[in-house]
């Protein structure tokens, strides 16, 4: 890897057919999952991967794919802040607007309480505040001790975004969605942790990845759209959890969280893990299982995460006192916000993209994550954790935390991970 903090590789890999209706399809909406599989990939079409590591590299690509846009985009994120970055953002897609792209955003409301707390603390799109999103927003800065805004200034791009006549922007429902993707021209598809704002493009540890080829686009929308169950022997497929395509069982797990459950248990050398939240008892479980049957397992997550800091804290400590700090597991803490989600196999598969280790990203919302089985790109993001672990600091015992927000942490989590799909019933797709 190079020396800079925003590095830009890639690798290409074998893909598959598709075998669903309609080729190369729009994405609409939600998709579903089947059972995980770990055996060798069929060689069909072939597909593309470019890591973008740090958000200066991964901006930088979304600008230019935008720029090149011919016929459509699709955007879907949970954060928009209104700064240098989202009206970078807004600018590009306006322009795309202006030569006949047709755009369509999907943005969550769910994540304004974020954008009024933190960096700019002014929102993109959501400039009117109702009473529970205020109560929401102020109970998170009585807990955090920090001070956010409620008092927005008026956006004139928002504004242009929302009149354009190419433009369809869907704002005002509470989606759960918290996955951070882009198509264009229903070919390429971007996706990871990154949503649009200035922290994520110059402070936070975190990962793009784009695909392009092998029916990246096309594949998506049939596993979104619940025509497609996860095909154990694709190279890639995309392991996510929509309310449109998966309909567990009162008390199951979602598919999407007994897959990368299944895929922490099927590692039998290495884990190489950048997670920005913790807090799921299962996951915890399956880390501390896989360091006792002698896996080498290495974590890297923030010193003081910028939510639910002290759970993710407390975690790291229960890893540590329930393994007895053995020679095979490292944790290391970062000092800046460390927001990637990427877990690495063996050096032979990757999930990256949205998805936490949380109670809200393993079944109350929408996530989307690149699986993918190349031992080349499986080096690739290997390396590049291996870089950010270079900041770190190894953790050890005593890790301090503070027990009461761990209690209200978890409470917060088992809340939105107990959403239900009729919560979100009659959005815009």
């Amino acid at each position: 890897m190079d020396d800079g903090s925003d590095r830009e590789v890639g690798t290409s890999s074998t893909g598959a057919v598709l075998r669903g209706p309609g080729g190369q399809a729009r994405v609409r909406g939600p998709m579903s999952l089947g059972r995980l599989s770990v055996e060798s990939p069929r060689p069909e079409s072939r597909a593309h991967f470019d890591l973008m590591a740090g958000g200066e590299a991964a901006f930088a690509r979304i600008l230019k794919r935008i720029d090149e846009a011919e016929r459509s985009i699709l955007v879907r994120c949970f954060e928009w802040r209104d700064d240098a970055t989202g009206q970078m953002v807004a600018e590009a897609l306006l322009r795309a607007a202006d030569r006949g792209v047709e755009i369509k955003i999907l943005k969550d409301r769910v994540g304004m309480a974020y954008e009024h707390l933190e960096g700019t603390k002014q929102s993109f799109f959501h400039k009117r505040i109702g009473l529970i999103p205020r109560l929401q927003t102020w109970s998170l800065m009585t807990v955090y001790g920090r001070w956010g805004s409620l008092r927005q200034k008026p956006s004139p791009l928002a504004n242009a975004l929302l009149n354009h006549q190419m433009v369809s922007v869907s704002h005002h429902q509470k989606r759960f969605d918290h996955a951070k993707l882009y198509v264009f021209d229903d070919e390429v598809v971007i996706l990871g942790g990154m949503g649009i704002g200035d922290d994520f493009r110059h402070h936070n540890v975190d990962f793009m990845v784009e695909i392009s080829g092998g029916g990246a686009a096309g594949r998506l929308a049939e596993r979104y759209e619940g025509r497609a169950s996860f095909d154990p022997a694709r190279s890639f497929d995309y392991l996510l959890h929509s309310f449109k395509a998966n309909k567990p069982k009162k008390g199951q797990r979602v598919a999407l969280a007994k897959q990368r459950l299944a895929l922490i248990a099927s590692a039998q050398k290495r884990l190489t893990i950048e997670m920005a939240y913790f807090g799921d008892k299962a996951c915890t479980a399956a880390l501390i299982d896989a360091v006792k049957r002698g896996v080498q397992v290495t974590v890297l997550t923030a010193a003081r995460a910028n939510i639910i800091g002290d759970l993710n804290l407390w975690t790291c400590s229960q890893l540590l006192r329930r393994t007895r700090s053995p020679e095979n597991l490292r944790i290391v803490l970062h000092p800046r916000m460390v927001h990637g989600k990427a877990i690495v196999g063996d050096g032979a598969w990757v999930d990256i993209g949205s998805t936490n280790f949380t109670s809200p990203s393993h079944g109350g919302y929408e996530e989307v994550d690149l699986f993918c089985r190349d031992a080349a790109f499986a080096k690739r993001v290997e390396d590049a954790i291996e870089h950010d672990i270079r900041d770190g600091k190894a953790a050890k015992l005593p890790i301090r935390y503070r027990r009461p927000y761990v209690v209200v942490e978890r409470m917060l989590g088992s809340f939105h991970g107990r959403k239900k799909k009729s919560k979100v019933k009659g959005r815009n797709r």
